[in-house]
């Protein structure tokens, strides 16, 4: 087929609708079908490559991948951490379980969602072996990725999508206010990211074909090293499909693109349609594309009737999997989508190859989460203000103004917190 056929032939849309039944054919058998697990409740022993691990006190939860996935649970003992990295071959001896249903109808089932990611069991390991080290050139680059990024949560969070250092109050405020998809890795992060790419790349007077190729390669990499989350896969194969039609004059229009996108995530994986956030970045792309051109404006205008319509969008969402919406997340997405954006994104991706730049107030914002929900739990906050010559200066809101105790709060509580933690702290002082 010549190129000017091809061209002519991707301007209708019969092929794209062919592509997206073809697809739900080859999908919902897979979806039908019951998958079955390699071991047993029986089995005692398992060898594996380590693709995750998180540590959490003296607990250490490490994800392996043979034949299929495992969720491996060991307690450390004297809060000694083992010597396991990305790659590495292990051996686990320990108890099989089958992950936990929930006994409420319409919670959080958490069996589903591993079952969706084909993990069937988890273990509570007795011992682990390590049978060889990694040797994966993937494995050790992710490593320097994870290492870069160790002593500050939120920065793991912006680049990685990794919220686990992040406190269970901070996540929760985010999931409660509507603005959690912040933490994430959405196809808002691929957007920023490929503007950044091509904007240096362009600076540096690289022609457009290679930037657009050198920007996909650069996004593959960063997908395979963040995980295939539903929406950052969206982001990256939206890019792709939309350089090359830029770059070869296919001229094929972006609703096109998009089914061929949702085909090949389909493809990757079908039990995607059961994750909350495939349904809230499928459907709220679709929206926004079929109503493009009613989204005009300057940006302040454009951010806002974007904002409104992904709310209105998401409540029957919101509603199935949650039972609950948030009125107040439209005006919280004005606020934090461009402080993210314009800010916050930007920032993390050079402090992470820059690392005498990354701020330290991170480091005490970090700390005072940990203090924060117990001042708000009394109708207070507490608020970072500056680190100067030994002392962190903080100010106070809500309850805590005027609050006869508050010598006792900053004493016992968030001075005494940054002293043990921070090197140099010595002392913390209240600004009004």
């Amino acid at each position: 087929m010549s190129l000017l056929k091809l061209r002519t032939t991707l301007l209708y849309n019969y092929p794209y609708y062919l592509i997206l039944i073809l697809v739900l054919l080859i999908s919902i058998p897979r979806l039908i079908i019951p998958k079955q697990s390699n071991y047993k409740t029986t089995s005692k022993e398992a060898i594996g490559i380590v693709e995750e691990y998180s540590y959490s006190k003296d607990l250490l939860k490490i994800t392996i991948s043979n034949k299929e996935k495992l969720i491996v649970y060991y307690y450390s003992k004297n809060n000694k951490k083992l010597d396991i990295k990305l790659g590495d071959k292990i051996k686990v001896l320990g108890e099989f379980k089958k992950p936990q249903s929930n006994t409420t109808k319409n919670l959080f089932n958490y069996q589903k969602s591993l079952y969706n990611k084909n993990i069937f069991y988890t273990i509570n390991a007795s011992n682990i072996y390590k049978l060889s080290p990694t040797k994966n050139i993937y494995f050790k680059f992710k490593q320097i990725i994870i290492k870069l990024t160790d002593n500050s949560p939120y920065l793991k969070a912006f680049i990685l999508g990794d919220k686990s250092n992040i406190s269970k109050s901070a996540t929760t405020s985010y999931q409660e206010n509507g603005i959690s998809h912040l933490l994430a890795i959405s196809g808002m992060h691929i957007t920023l990211l490929s503007s950044i790419i091509l904007k240096v790349l362009k600076k540096l007077k690289i022609v457009e074909e290679k930037r657009y190729f050198f920007t996909s390669l650069l996004l593959i990499i960063y997908l395979m090293i963040i995980g295939l989350s539903p929406s950052a896969l969206r982001g990256v194969l939206f890019f792709i499909l939309f350089s090359i039609n830029k770059i070869y004059y296919f001229y094929i229009k972006p609703q096109n693109i998009f089914i061929v996108v949702l085909s090949i995530s389909l493809l990757i994986n079908p039990y995607y349609i059961y994750e909350v956030g495939f349904q809230y970045s499928f459907l709220i792309s679709l929206i926004l594309l079929l109503t493009s051109s009613s989204i005009t404006g300057n940006y302040l205008q454009k951010l806002l009737k974007t904002s409104i319509l992904s709310f209105l969008i998401s409540i029957p969402i919101s509603l199935y999997n949650y039972y609950q919406i948030n009125l107040l997340s439209i005006i919280y997405n004005l606020f934090y989508v461009p402080l993210v954006s314009i800010i916050i994104f930007p920032l993390s991706i050079v402090c992470l190859f820059i690392k005498p730049l990354l701020p330290i107030y991170n480091i005490f914002i970090y700390i005072l989460e940990k203090i924060r929900p117990y001042i708000q739990n009394d109708g207070g906050d507490i608020e970072f203000v500056k680190f100067e010559n030994g002392i962190v200066y903080v100010r106070m809101h809500g309850a805590c103004v005027g609050c006869m105790e508050l010598d006792t709060t900053m004493k016992e509580g968030v001075e005494a917190l940054l002293l043990e933690e921070v090197p140099g702290v010595i002392a913390v002082e209240v600004v009004e």
